[in-house]
């Protein structure tokens, strides 16, 4: 059983695709300079499951694929999301504070272990850092409606 086309112009996907849109754009920004320092790469990795979590979750919907024998569909999306949020807004959070540091000089960011490429340089570099932060921001504020949203479908 499936959905009617029409649902992916709903709420729900539209979020995703959102929230899909914004771990893209992270990964974009990470393609290159992560190995200046692990917590770039973790980043990276995150926005990829993130990014998988986002279109499964619509494939899943979609297909109506939403039975669980241990406990409801959107309780455990709401679980998900919840994790999701937190771990977008502590991302981006650690993104501003990097960010901040590299603005101060060098002696501030000794933690990296590299310096940014050559090719981008250390100004474009704090460029993409901001990018990637506010995407991470908005990710987790739109799973924070995601997480609202599904709780009010449920408790209906």
């Amino acid at each position: 059983m499936t959905k009617p086309v029409g649902w992916c112009a709903t709420w729900l996907p539209l979020i995703k695709i959102a929230q899909a849109i914004c771990h893209f754009i992270v990964i974009i920004m990470f393609l290159d300079g992560r190995a200046q320092w692990y917590m770039y790469n973790a980043i990276f990795i995150f926005s990829f499951l993130a990014l998988f979590f986002s279109f499964f979750t619509i494939l899943l919907r979609f297909f109506e694929l939403t039975d669980l024998h241990i406990m409801s569909f959107n309780f455990a999306a709401m679980i998900i999301n919840f994790l999701l949020m937190s771990i977008s807004l502590a991302f981006s959070g650690l993104l501003i504070w990097d960010i901040c540091n590299m603005r101060e000089g060098p002696i501030k960011i000794r933690y990296h272990q590299r310096l940014p490429p050559a090719n981008i340089g250390n100004d474009a570099w704090i460029r993409r850092c901001v990018v990637a932060a506010t995407s991470l921001l908005l990710a987790g504020i739109l799973y924070l409606i995601t997480y609202l949203k599904l709780r009010s479908v449920s408790s209906n």
